[in-house]
C-alpha cells in the first residue's frame, strides 16, 4: 500500500470525530478521508465543508459499500459491532473508539471476522499512547517495579453525567460509566500488568444518584425516565498469575474533584502513579520517589491514529490487540454479573 494514499471513511462525526479523529488522519500525508457517515445532516455538512470531504451519507451502509481502505468509526457502543463487522466482511481495515463492543461474544465474533479478512481491527483506546504512559510502561517491561501485585485503577466524575441518550440509555450504550470511562481506565491498567487472564470479578454496579431530581449535571440536565444504567461502579479483579486490581468509576459522586483520574501499581520492587509520573521504592532503607522529567507534550490521539495507520500500510500487527480489547470486555462484562448475583463470579 505504499505506492497510494490509504483511503478513509468515518461512521459517526460528532465530538469525538470532530476534534481528535479527522484532524489526526489530516495531518497523515498518506492518507485520504475520502467519506464520513451520520444520522446528522447538518453535522455532516458542517464536518464535510470543514474537512473537505466529499463523499457524504446518512446511511453508514452506503459508506461501507465504498471502495476505500478504513473504516473509523466514532458511534455510539451498541452500534460499535455491526458496522465493524460489516467493514470487515467488506475487506476494511478498522479503528473503533471504545468500547470495541459491549459484549464478549461481539468482541469475538469482530476479532474471528478481522482474522478471516487478514485485516487490522483496533480500540481506539488513547490513554495507551499518551507518552507519559509509554515512559511508565517501558519501566515496568524492564523490571523496574518488580513483581505488580496489586493495582487501583480510578476514573471518578462528579456532576458529569453525559445527558444525551446514546449514553444514557442501554439499548445505545451498553452501560454507564463502566463503558464510558471505565473502560479508558482498565485497558490502560490491563496493558501495564502485561494482559494476564483474568480469572474473577467481585463488583458492585448501581445507580446511586441519577434518578433523584435534585441532582443536577454540569452538562446538563438529563431524562430520569430513560436513564437505565449505572452512575457508580467498582469491582475488585483477580488474574491467573497471583495480582489483583481495584476499578472505581463514577459520573455523578460526591467528591471535591470534578474529575479525578489516576492509576497507582504497587510492585516488589517499586510503585507508580499515572498520570503524574511518579515512580516510588526503597534502596538499602532508604525511601526514594522519582518523577518523569521531560515528558514529550504530545498528542495521544494523534500517535494512536498514526500507529494504526502505520500498521495497515506496513501489514504490521494491531497496535492494540484485539485478544486484549476481548479481556477487557470480559471484565466489564463481569462487572455487570457479579452485580446482578450479588457475589464474585468466575471468568473461566
Amino acid at each position: 500500500m505504499r505506492d497510494s494514499k490509504l483511503k478513509v471513511g468515518i461512521v459517526g462525526v460528532g465530538g469525538i470525530a470532530r476534534d481528535q479523529h479527522l484532524p489526526a488522519w489530516k495531518q497523515l500525508p498518506f492518507v485520504d478521508v475520502i467519506g464520513a457517515a451520520d444520522v446528522s445532516e447538518a453535522a455532516l455538512e458542517r464536518v464535510g465543508d470543514g474537512f473537505c470531504i466529499s463523499h457524504r451519507f446518512k446511511d453508514w451502509q452506503e459508506l461501507v459499500r465504498l471502495d476505500f481502505d478504513i473504516v473509523d468509526i466514532c458511534t455510539p457502543s451498541r452500534t460499535h459491532m455491526p458496522i465493524a463487522l460489516a467493514a470487515l466482511e467488506s475487506g476494511k481495515h478498522v479503528l473503533c473508539e471504545k468500547p470495541l463492543a459491549t459484549s464478549a461474544d461481539e468482541v469475538r465474533t469482530l476479532r474471528d471476522a478481522s482474522r478471516r479478512a487478514a485485516r487490522v481491527l483496533m480500540t481506539a483506546h488513547h490513554y495507551r499512547f499518551q507518552p507519559v504512559s509509554r515512559q511508565l510502561k517501558a519501566l515496568i517491561d524492564a523490571g523496574m517495579l518488580g513483581e505488580i501485585y496489586y493495582t487501583r485503577a480510578q476514573f471518578l466524575r462528579r456532576r458529569l453525567l453525559p445527558p444525551r441518550t446514546t449514553f444514557i440509555e442501554r439499548q445505545l450504550s451498553g452501560g454507564g460509566p463502566v463503558f464510558d470511562i471505565g473502560v479508558h481506565i482498565l485497558d490502560l491498567a490491563y496493558w501495564f500488568l502485561g494482559a494476564p487472564e483474568p480469572v474473577s470479578v467481585s463488583a458492585f454496579v448501581d445507580a446511586k444518584l441519577a434518578h433523584r431530581k435534585d441532582i443536577t449535571g454540569g452538562w446538563g440536565d438529563w431524562d430520569r425516565e430513560r436513564f437505565d444504567v449505572e452512575d457508580f461502579a467498582a469491582g475488585f479483579v483477580r488474574f491467573a498469575n497471583g495480582t489483583a486490581l481495584m476499578l472505581e468509576t463514577s459520573w455523578l459522586g460526591f467528591q471535591p474533584e470534578r474529575e479525578f483520574v489516576r492509576l497507582q501499581c504497587f510492585g516488589t520492587q517499586a510503585g507508580l502513579i499515572w498520570p503524574d509520573g511518579i515512580v516510588t521504592g526503597e534502596t538499602n532503607r532508604s525511601p526514594w520517589t522519582l518523577r518523569l522529567d521531560e515528558v514529550p507534550q504530545t498528542s495521544a490521539y494523534q500517535d494512536e491514529i498514526t500507529q494504526f495507520a502505520l500498521a495497515v500500510r506496513d501489514g504490521l500487527p494491531s497496535p492494540v490487540p484485539v485478544d486484549e480489547t476481548l479481556q477487557v470486555i470480559r471484565i466489564l462484562e463481569g462487572f455487570y454479573e457479579s452485580a446482578a448475583q450479588k457475589r464474585e463470579v468466575n471468568l473461566t
